[in-house]
């Protein structure tokens, strides 16, 4: 938990300095975000000992969509042109898509993948950017319930997001299991989707 200060106290975002933390990694101050300064700097101690993260995964709730779902990032969708030049092997679709299969939550519909501007100081876009973790995301979980599958017209519960855990940890180790095969994503979401809008605050 990376905001205990605030979340004790009921905040929604901030801390109780009235700092918004997941908009300050793109340089976190020790004094005012110091649970985000120091999470950013054992990943950059992490990548400086050639052992940088293979993910990262950023924990919200969000307010608007429903289900579980991620947002990650493809540079061919950022707002930054010199973004869209960059090489990658949609590595990024790995995970969702085996998530979409292991997880009765989960949808990959409601994922987006686009880089905004506004976003440039989130984890997740921070980390992709300035750490180079390709498989940065930040997963959301709705405070507004399930609209699909097995849990349609439930809440999001306590069950369910240890479900999630549980599926996420599985989906790790496939993850892993599938790139050691060089079993290459299959891209089915850019062809349904293209990409979904990404609204909220994550």
């Amino acid at each position: 938990m990376l905001n205990p200060d605030g979340v004790i106290n009921g905040n929604h975002r901030c801390s109780l300095a009235g700092q918004d933390l997941n908009r300050q990694w793109a340089c976190p101050n020790a004094s005012l975000h110091p649970s985000i300064y120091h999470a950013k700097n054992l990943i950059l101690y992490l990548r400086s000992l050639g052992k940088k993260p293979l993910v990262f995964c950023d924990y919200h709730g969000h307010s608007r969509k429903k289900n579980v779902f991620v947002y990650g990032n493809n540079p061919k969708w950022s707002w930054l042109k010199d973004d869209r030049s960059i090489p990658h092997h949609d590595e990024f679709y790995l995970l969702p898509e085996i998530l979409e299969e292991a997880a009765a939550g989960f949808c990959l519909h409601y994922c987006s993948f686009q880089i905004q501007q506004g976003k440039e100081s989130s984890a997740r876009v921070n980390i992709w950017r300035e750490i180079g973790v390709a498989r940065a995301y930040t997963l959301e979980a709705s405070y507004g319930g399930f609209d699909r599958g097995v849990y349609s017209g439930f809440q999001v519960g306590t069950r369910e997001l240890m479900e999630m855990g549980e599926k996420m940890i599985e989906s790790l180790v496939l993850m892993r299991e599938y790139m050691d095969c060089n079993r290459a994503p299959s891209k089915k979401f850019e062809s349904s989707n293209g990409d979904s809008d990404d609204s909220g605050m994550a």
